[in-house]
């Protein structure tokens, strides 16, 4: 039978790992890829897929074998995404005839994920055998690090086992999870060095981190005008939810930035990590000629101009962006005189140049002494820090993110609803965007402000109201910048720790993306003392624009 062509959607799939739940910017398109996780019907079933995580590419695969597929799994312990761009997966299954040429046409990727791509008659033999077959005689295209585990599978047992037996010591040598002492991160870190053959340290200098390094001393680019064009094709693919690309992308900025020359060849751009034969054309095409022609393509597509316009609509992703477009809109005076919006579209719709705008950074001070004086009014000590790109030292901020707690610890309970109230007689708030959105002991507000006065605009404001013991890790969390944010936590995990806006911890044991072991809190009571837990020296919020 012949294969009909077919567009893949890949909805956003619900999170069933235990990172916090804290958005900054509910839209509820925007990306945040996880697993669905469903429970066994028969719990004396066999969990012989227990820890693998699968993404089935439904393309040629009829319905009713891909749902028998997804119930076994789901079945015998293992997981099953709707996402292929989560790094969670572990497998792709394909319809048996797929070469890697036809799976990059159909997910619309210039290079294949770093995952094992697997015929689907491998997991059929799994599921008749209920047993983990070998790929050997299935693979089609095979992730660097599963070829290098290959040679350990004969040992994970005994190597589970010992992780097992170090979670029970970290925790009987601590006395509790919220505990921690010095001796504790001598035995996580020499030991699981030793036994864990899932997340083993990385031998990489630390001076060598983008949290390590200042960003006032950030060596020249040579290709910022490359750079330039493909944040525009990033942009422009995230704005049409083309997920994976926007992604690919993003990996081949960061390869430029850090490459120490102006790219002088093709085979230059192709060296570059994460740069396949197709982007390396992009690249090279601009090096040479200065132009992108997709880029051109892009710029006279009515279809994604209008996306572009409206993914700027604030509680807009490119779903709602889509339908608006299908439905005939293509201003943003259609949106607010015929378009179905939500309360927080509607904002974002009425508010639309105001919230785009930048602010200029004597603004966003002015906002800040503005809820640090009522919140002062409230409670006698009380601490308000704007973070965001204005503490890092920026001359204009997107919004203004104010961080709020209370250095006796008990405080700040009592702040949020009467700060807001306060806040809303006096006219300074004027719209909600999400009145309570709460993060385990912390809790945030987002809405819109406007100072007093003639002339002023509409401008975005976030109110994190935290407590005391958490706000060392909040302060680096909400003061950013993503990029530094994102060093961090993968400098964290070579050392087996974890870093969120709530707490660091130490002795973290992970098998892939799961968490084997939460690990045990670091106390971190200044911001400083993050830096020094990881070992690195303390850069000043300025030093943390990447």
């Amino acid at each position: 039978m012949a294969c009909r062509k077919r567009h893949l959607k890949t909805p956003e799939p619900k999170s069933t790992s235990k990172q916090p739940r804290f958005s900054t910017k509910p839209d509820v398109s925007h990306s945040q890829a996880s697993a669905q996780s469903l429970q066994p019907d028969n719990k004396n079933q066999s969990s012989f897929l227990q820890g693998l995580h699968f993404y089935i590419l439904p393309a040629c695969i009829e319905k009713t074998r891909l749902n028998i597929f997804k119930n076994q799994v789901l079945n015998f312990g293992g997981k099953i995404y709707d996402d292929f761009a989560s790094s969670f997966i572990t497998h792709i299954i394909v319809e048996d005839k797929m070469d890697i040429a036809r799976i990059q046409r159909i997910m619309q990727v210039e290079s294949l994920p770093a995952t094992t791509i697997v015929k689907s008659a491998w997991l059929s033999s799994c599921l008749r055998n209920k047993a983990v077959e070998s790929i050997e005689k299935y693979v089609i295209h095979q992730s660097c690090k599963e070829s290098s585990r290959g040679n350990q599978e004969k040992n994970n047992e005994s190597d589970v086992s010992k992780e097992v037996r170090l979670h029970s010591l970290v925790k009987n040598n601590s006395g509790s999870d919220s505990e921690y002492s010095a001796s504790d991160e001598d035995i996580v870190v020499s030991n699981t060095q030793k036994a864990t053959t899932f997340s083993s340290p990385r031998n990489i200098p630390v001076d060598k981190w983008i949290c390590a390094q200042s960003s006032k001393n950030v060596k020249p680019n040579f290709n910022q005008d490359i750079v330039d064009k493909l944040e525009e094709m990033a942009s422009t693919y995230q704005s049409t939810n083309d997920k994976w690309r926007a992604f690919g992308y993003q990996k081949a900025i960061q390869a430029l930035r850090r490459h120490p020359n102006r790219i002088s060849s093709w085979e230059e751009a192709k060296s570059l990590t994460g740069v396949g034969t197709r982007l390396a054309d992009k690249i090279w095409e601009i090096a040479e000629s200065g132009q992108l022609r997709k880029l051109k393509e892009f710029e006279s597509s009515d279809e994604v101009t209008v996306m572009k316009l409206f993914t700027n609509v604030w509680g807009a992703g490119p779903h709602s962006a889509k339908i608006w477009y299908q439905q005939g809109f293509r201003t943003i005076d259609d949106l607010r005189q015929k378009a179905n919006l939500t309360h927080q579209q509607e904002v974002g719709v009425r508010l639309y140049d105001d919230l785009l705008d930048r602010m200029p950074r004597e603004e966003a001070a002015e906002i800040e002494k503005i809820v640090r004086t009522a919140a002062e009014e409230i409670k006698e000590g009380i601490i308000a820090q704007a973070c965001g790109s204005y503490r890092r030292g920026k001359l204009d901020c997107g919004d203004v993110d104010v961080l709020i707690t209370h250095p006796d610890g008990k405080s700040h309970k009592g702040i949020f609803q009467p700060l807001l109230t306060r806040l809303k007689e006096t006219g300074f708030i004027t719209d909600d965007l999400v009145s309570v959105e709460e993060s385990g002991n912390q809790k945030k507000y987002l809405g819109v402000c406007k100072l007093p006065g003639p002339n002023q605009k509409h401008r975005r404001l976030d109110i994190i109201v935290v407590p005391y013991s958490e706000y060392g890790c909040a302060l680096v969390y909400f003061t950013g910048s993503a990029h530094f944010n994102r060093s961090l936590r993968h400098l964290c995990k070579t050392q087996h720790m974890s870093l969120n806006e709530h707490a660091l911890k130490a002795g973290v044991v992970r098998k892939g993306a799961e968490k084997l072991f939460e690990g045990t809190i670091i106390p971190t009571p200044s911001e400083k003392s993050v830096f020094e837990a990881l070992k690195i020296p303390y850069r000043p919020p300025e030093e943390r624009d990447h």
